[in-house]
């Protein structure tokens, strides 16, 4: 195996990336849920706070009672519903905010917690899990969520992660070519 992984072998992971939420019964292993999280610990983070805190949900109850409050929300969402209380492991991907609330303080944060959820599924893939980024649901009940998981009243929640080993086969994703999406220089101009 090369030290270094390859543009190729990375761009194998990235094509086969899907939101998957529905999962079999395998269970997946602390051992392998810790190096998903060292994969997200690995993320750039603005000052190189590394702010980002996981909680990992396995307990059926506490699933029960996250699944409960979530379907008490009326928001569509796209793709199907997750069933919560049956995901192997839910990850709480949360931090404080040590930025402040300027707009800069945003981009910081923001620029802080999304790459190391990526770092987190690009991993959960490459292990042959599969997971989907769920940025709404720990939103819309936080109040509730944050007092069932302990949570302290200046931390936030920025993604709840539903990892298992997915149901279904899925192949590669499809997504528009680079030339409906790059332009040179200015907007509108051809790639």
């Amino acid at each position: 195996m090369p030290e270094i992984a390859t543009l190729e072998s990375l761009e194998q992971i990235m094509v086969r990336q899907r939101a998957v939420r529905t999962f079999t019964d395998q269970p997946a292993d602390d051992a392998l849920v810790e190096r998903l999280i060292d994969a997200a610990t690995r993320a750039p983070s603005a000052k190189n706070v590394q702010l980002l805190r996981f909680i990992v949900v396995r307990d059926r109850a506490l699933k029960q009672q996250i699944s409960r409050l979530f379907e008490q929300s009326s928001e569509v969402v796209p793709g199907g519903p997750t069933p919560w209380e049956e995901v192997p492991v839910l990850i709480f991907v949360v931090s404080d905010d040590p930025f402040g609330a300027s707009p800069t303080g945003a981009l910081a944060l923001a620029g802080s917690v999304y790459p190391g959820i990526q770092n987190l599924l690009l991993a959960a893939q490459a292990a042959g899990l599969g997971s989907v980024l769920t940025t709404s649901r720990g939103k819309l009940k936080e109040p509730e969520i944050k007092k069932m998981l302990n949570l302290p009243d200046d931390f936030q929640i920025h993604a709840v992660l539903p990892i298992g080993y997915p149901a279904v086969k899925l192949g590669k994703n499809k997504r528009k070519p680079v030339g409906e999406v790059a332009f040179r220089d200015r907007f509108g101009e051809a790639w």
